[in-house]
């Protein structure tokens, strides 16, 4: 009888112990082993430099060698609509920068304001910077073996990894991988036009009635199909 209460008590250290160890290795089964990397889209900002130099006049009007200097620059690095472009012009006449943002501006791009991004222009120079967001794919081919012992057979972290590689090659904007644009409203409303009906004109009606047609005498000379009688 004296030794049943250390025996109780032995088993529920063992118990208690091993509810504790579970806790501690418990993942959810939905869930990707605590050793596996999750496979995701990796989008990267690069901004791409021109100097824009000074005009051999001194003067603050932009030159046509100037100007197609700079469209030869934004066609040789494919710039387009996903594309943001700046200027750092520090001791430049504003009528030169607003020339500059106006031939941006005509040549479909957005331009994203005046910021200091690198090194410092000379005087009389602008450096145009061309950003841009680019989408590094996961490698959905590399099979690493599990080392932790997937005992709960928890989903791979490959799971989906071509959706989520094709989803990044064919976004237009990779930037909004990282924020949807218009704080993520655009899509509630696409689908909430498709499911409100359009709006009735108002305005004057007009109401035809087809009462007493039948009882209208028939005109002489026509038979029952509408030609003559013979």
């Amino acid at each position: 009888m004296t030794r049943k209460p250390k025996t109780l008590i032995k088993l529920s250290f063992i118990v208690g112990f091993g509810l504790s160890l579970a806790a501690c290795q418990h993942t959810a089964a939905t869930a990707p082993a605590p050793s596996e990397k999750v496979m995701r889209n990796e989008v990267k900002m690069v901004r791409l430099p021109f100097r824009i130099a000074a005009e051999d006049d001194q003067t603050d009007t932009p030159s046509s060698y100037t100007l197609n200097g700079i469209s030869l620059f934004l066609r040789s690095v494919n710039a387009g609509h996903a594309d943001v472009v700046m200027l750092d012009s520090t001791d430049v006449a504003p009528e030169r920068v607003d020339a500059i943002i106006d031939h941006i501006k005509t040549a479909g791009l957005l331009y994203a304001g005046n910021s200091a991004l690198g090194e410092k222009p000379a005087d009389g120079e602008i450096t145009l910077y061309v950003e841009r967001h680019i989408v590094v794919p996961p490698n959905c081919g590399n099979w690493g073996v599990e080392i932790s012992g997937n005992d709960v057979n928890n989903a791979s972290a490959h799971h989906g990894c071509s959706t989520i590689a094709n989803l990044g090659l064919m976004i237009a904007n990779p930037r909004d991988l990282i924020a949807g644009q218009n704080g993520g409203n655009s899509t509630a409303a696409a689908v909430g036009a498709i499911y409100t009906p359009t709006p009735t004109p108002s305005g004057p009606t007009m109401t035809v009635s087809l009462d007493g047609l039948a009882n209208l005498p028939v005109p002489s000379g026509a038979g029952a199909g509408g030609g003559d009688k013979k």
